[in-house]
């Protein structure tokens, strides 16, 4: 059983020299520098996730339900959308209409067709779990979307569409896995990395596509939980894409030719686990919960009852 890395990808190679310290690729991915439009969706995104990232870090460790952290939630909503806006579009640009021959000197992670399937998946996730985040609303009645209204469908259409798109992913590399011989290949051990790094996809948008579900039947919904749990989710997305190019970086962390792959998978899962572990008793606590909110919101619980679109608003609404 070999293990392969991005720069000796398998016994009839390609095998790759150790990346240049030249401007002809990007600094941290090592992907190749392409047109203006190419370089510069690239150069912005990295920018604007510089931006992102840090102000994340603060809003995750600073005191919730302030002021402040309403102020800085607003800013990080604009900025989220630059972000995950840029990130799609340079996944656009990337996978679809980029020239193979370009990566013959410095190889990308994924094959072409690869990453229009597995990053379109994550992308979508993405951009669904943001959505969720920056749109729900959280405590302010007349930022809070409503039951049945256009931000509701929007984000259950958005979630649903995500899913499909993961399903696409799966199925795309389940018949590469069992198209291609165990262990014979770089590409073949990224399929299995990815396998396993992308099932969170469906758990972040089954939760919220569930969550959705629920509101509609019950007529209730706790906002802050909601909230909460996708603010996990978002952060989570957002290491994933750090810690891939770490894992299958080559030039600033690791020796040439690059981790094998269990290495790989241990640099992108380990963070994962400590960052989410401890989210999720609460989060647990937000789902199974969910059915009860409705009964609960009339007791006095914490449940947030919302309006069906074009209803008034109900007496016993809870804050």
């Amino acid at each position: 059983m070999g293990s392969w890395a991005r720069y000796d990808q398998s016994s009839e190679g390609p095998s790759f020299p150790p990346s240049a310290h030249s401007g002809d690729v990007t600094p941290y991915s090592r992907y190749p520098l392409q047109d203006t439009f190419y370089n510069w969706l690239v150069y912005s995104h990295i920018v604007v996730a510089l931006v992102y990232f840090p102000l994340y870090v603060w809003q995750l460790f600073a005191p919730r339900g302030t002021k402040n952290h309403v102020v800085r939630g607003r800013a990080m909503k604009w900025v989220a959308f630059l972000m995950v806006g840029g990130g799609v579009a340079l996944q656009v640009r990337h996978s679809f209409f980029s020239n193979p021959e370009v990566f013959k000197e410095h190889p990308a992670v994924f094959r072409l067709p690869f990453a229009q399937a597995f990053i379109s998946a994550f992308g979508s996730c993405t951009v669904a779990s943001s959505l969720h985040l920056y749109l729900m609303g959280v405590k302010e009645k007349t930022r809070k979307a409503s039951r049945g209204g256009l931000i509701f469908w929007f984000l259950f259409i958005g979630t649903v569409a995500s899913l499909c798109i993961t399903a696409n992913a799966y199925f795309y590399m389940i018949n590469q896995l069992l198209a291609l011989p165990a262990w014979s290949s770089y590409h073949w051990e990224v399929l299995w990395e990815m396998c396993v790094i992308g099932s969170v996809f469906p758990v972040y948008d089954g939760s919220n596509l569930y969550a959705l579900c629920v509101w509609l039947y019950t007529g209730s919904l706790n906002f802050v939980e909601h909230h909460v749990m996708n603010a996990a989710w978002v952060g989570s997305v957002t290491m994933a894409a750090i810690l891939l190019f770490t894992a299958h970086d080559a030039h600033w962390f690791w020796p040439h030719p690059g981790l094998g792959m269990f290495a790989r998978a241990a640099v992108q899962l380990l963070p994962q686990f400590a960052f989410l572990l401890p989210h999720f008793p609460r989060i647990f606590r937000y789902l199974l919960a969910a059915p009860s909110y409705k009964d609960a919101s009339v007791s006095g619980a914490d449940g947030i009852v919302a309006p069906l679109h074009g209803e008034a608003d109900p007496d016993r609404m809870l804050h």
